[in-house]
């Protein structure tokens, strides 16, 4: 009894997850090192410390639906590309509507492209479209 062969993960996939992983830690770090006073902040980042906690509600909402984004790619599930076009349009309104709160910390160096970057989400986007037109994401398996 052969059991199928698992297909290996493509070569995208670990280099956005990795980008997603590296992206996580970077902002993790920068955000509660500012927040905990441990950065230096000039007078170009110290609104970053002011944010509303709407602004930090939302860079919360981002960091974890990238947390989920990467797991789920890097588990190839169809309900991926779900998590990366919330994501885009969550990042998309939040940049909108709150583009100071990003501006404003781009000279922490804590929101990196993910976050900030609508061209490198979109082009991620793409990318995730495209793993599950060819059928490389799969659904769960019953019962999770």
């Amino acid at each position: 009894m052969d059991e199928p062969v698992k297909p290996s993960r493509p070569f995208g996939v670990w280099v956005v997850t990795i980008y997603i992983g590296i992206s996580i830690v970077f902002n993790l770090v920068a955000i509660v090192s500012s927040n905990l006073g441990m950065i230096p902040l000039d007078k170009s980042a110290q609104a970053y410390v002011r944010l509303t906690v709407l602004d930090q509600g939302m860079i919360a909402i981002l960091l974890f639906l990238s947390i989920a984004k990467g797991i789920a790619l890097f588990r190839l599930k169809k309900y991926t590309l779900s998590l990366f076009l919330l994501a885009f349009i969550v990042n998309g309104g939040f940049l909108f509507f709150r583009g100071h709160a990003m501006r404003t910390a781009l000279p922490l160096g804590g929101e990196t492209a993910l976050f900030t970057s609508p061209v490198i989400g979109f082009v991620i986007l793409l990318y995730v479209l495209m793993l599950y037109l060819k059928e490389i994401l799969k659904p769960p398996a019953r019962g999770q």
